[in-house]
């Protein structure tokens, strides 16, 4: 039995606090199945960059159904672990007036305090274990060329699959285009710029296969 005097929910505050989250999901089209549970405070973004020179009001009909959270999912956020973390923030980003030209976040799997960034599409499947403190992007915040005007059309994106029990490390920080094969593992502290075959171990920055299990 663990005891944790610094910052613990009280069971009332749980609940009041998954009301409000349901209600959010709710109100922007999120998808979730039974079974689907948050506990604590997950902060979820929308961003949309279409407006800034449209002057257009802000609307969430383009982000409905681009939360999708599949049997198996929830949301640890509570704050309540023994490594350093922050909240689980799940932050879309649309770029374009096109339907996919805007994020997509997909689990069937807990997060565990994890941070997700997507401007095209991040899926990952069952059974995932998550440490926390891990950072997923689709895309990259601003153009590596510095001469470059930073707009979207000059930043790369590509989508992020994790696979079914896959093991990823605490602080691991996974980068666009990056498939996670099934039952492989990512240790902590990572920064993994290239799939990651089946059954594999990747560790260092930028990681580096070090072990293969038969």
């Amino acid at each position: 039995m663990n005891k944790n005097y610094g910052t613990n929910f009280t069971t009332e505050e749980l609940e009041i606090l998954n009301e409000k989250h349901f209600k959010f999901l709710d109100e922007i089209g999120a998808d979730y199945y039974d079974g689907f549970w948050i506990a604590g405070k997950p902060k979820f973004n929308l961003t949309d960059l279409t407006l800034k020179e449209s002057g257009k009001p802000f609307s969430v009909d383009p982000f409905k159904g681009r939360f999708v959270f599949k049997k198996g999912a929830g949301i640890l956020s509570t704050g309540d672990n023994p490594f350093p973390c922050s909240d689980s923030r799940l932050t879309l980003v649309r770029w374009g007036e096109e339907k996919n030209q805007c994020g997509y976040i997909e689990t069937e799997s807990e997060l565990n305090h994890t941070s997700i960034v997507s401007a095209l599409s991040v899926k990952i499947g069952k059974n995932v274990l998550f440490g926390p403190a891990v950072v997923i992007m689709d895309t990259d915040g601003h153009p590596a060329d510095r001469r470059l005007p930073d707009v979207p059309e000059n930043r790369k994106m590509a989508p992020v699959v994790i696979e079914d029990n896959a093991w990823i490390g605490w602080g691991a920080t996974i980068m666009k285009g990056v498939t996670i094969g099934h039952h492989s593992v990512v240790a902590a502290q990572s920064l993994v710029v290239k799939d990651v075959p089946p059954h594999s171990v990747v560790a260092g920055n930028p990681g580096k296969i070090i072990k293969t299990f038969e």
